[in-house]
């Protein structure tokens, strides 16, 4: 599967002192991306197909691709914060949020601090929890192979080559290895979950639609199955035969799904938990 070449535009914005890049493609109404601590900063093909329904704004968190102030963010606390400043500069206001594993739990977090700004939360294998019967495995691995085999289904996939090195010949292994420096910036202790997040999950009252793989090592589907049954206004899609890497293993249904959530002419609410 080649990488897109479709035309979007690379832009630089200064977030209080911070200069964070952005990949911004497509027409229609804004689509935020928060991408994970693997860090798919590049424009990647299901970046493509939701640009065809959206505009699609991806930015690279602090200390990943080229954004620069990872020296600001010495917890998830102060990413959120960094991505509230960053709506407000933007002027956005209740608009969707694609958050994938780091970056659904900032979206989370974002959600609580300011609900006014996101309207509504796609969380895919979303880190952010401490779960005791299905702890999450160890992300910090040097050795490819083992990485791969850790966040695929299929480790074998053509589409491996896309979202990660395969080695340390690839182009690649330094934006890899500032990814794992600046994840370990904001989840190294506590280990990826913020202890007080479960306290504060009923305040994120916006729709959350959340997808998970069946078969994800590194993040359990029970973490999902918690977000159901803890996050006000939430359902749940879990695809068979699917690790972490949803956007890339199942690239279709995940487009998909999320254009059917985020299109749907309001939310449609469960029974108060």
């Amino acid at each position: 599967m080649p990488v897109s070449t479709k035309k979007f535009s690379e832009q630089k914005l200064e977030i209080a002192g911070k200069q964070i890049h952005i990949n911004v493609g497509g027409t229609g109404s804004p689509l935020v991306y928060l991408h994970s601590a693997g860090g798919e900063t590049d424009w990647m093909p299901f970046h493509d197909d939701l640009a065809k329904h959206f505009e699609v704004q991806a930015p690279a968190h602090p200390g990943f691709g080229m954004s620069t102030g990872l020296d600001q963010i010495d917890d998830i606390h102060d990413m959120a914060w960094h991505y509230v400043d960053l709506f407000e500069q933007m002027g956005w206001k209740q608009i969707p949020v694609v958050g994938f594993s780091l970056g659904a739990w900032i979206a989370l977090e974002v959600a609580i601090l300011r609900p006014e700004l996101i309207n509504k939360i796609v969380l895919v294998a979303a880190a952010g929890l401490r779960i005791e019967d299905a702890p999450m495995a160890e992300l910090f691995l040097s050795d490819f192979k083992e990485a791969r085999e850790l966040v695929f289904y299929n480790p074998d996939s053509p589409v491996v080559k896309i979202a990660m090195p395969l080695n340390f010949d690839d182009s690649r292994v330094l934006m890899w290895m500032r990814a794992q420096e600046a994840t370990a910036r904001v989840g190294w202790n506590p280990y990826l979950h913020n202890p007080k997040l479960r306290q504060h999950l009923h305040r994120v009252r916006c729709p959350v639609h959340i997808i998970w793989g069946r078969d994800d090592k590194l993040i359990p589907v029970a973490h999902g199955e918690y977000y159901e049954s803890h996050l006000p206004d939430a359902h749940m899609t879990v695809f068979e035969q699917c690790g972490h890497m949803v956007p890339f293993e199942k690239k279709d249904e995940f487009v998909d799904t999320v254009v059917t959530f985020l299109s749907a002419e309001g939310p449609v609410r469960r029974t108060p938990k």
